[in-house]
């Protein structure tokens, strides 16, 4: 019997696509989603645009979830 995945429900703020170079005359495409989960604050990740496909973003979202609810905030006064 599998184990059924926790189900997040996320809101993708927003999607653009971004030129960048990361050396010198060398062009990158990437795709940055910025979503927001239930309790966490709104977060940007980052794909390659050659690897970009909507079960990718999902994949990377859960990752990024995940690792985010396993860090406790910092509380201290001031």
């Amino acid at each position: 019997m599998s184990e059924k995945k926790k189900e997040y429900d996320v809101t993708v703020l927003n999607r653009s696509e971004v030129t960048v170079y990361p050396k010198l005359g060398e062009k990158a495409v990437q795709i940055m989603i910025t979503y927001v989960a239930a309790g966490l604050p709104p977060k940007t990740i980052i794909i390659p645009k050659e690897e970009y496909s909507l079960e990718k973003e999902k994949e990377l979202i859960r990752k990024d979830i995940e690792e985010r609810l396993k860090t406790k905030p910092e509380v201290y006064k001031v």
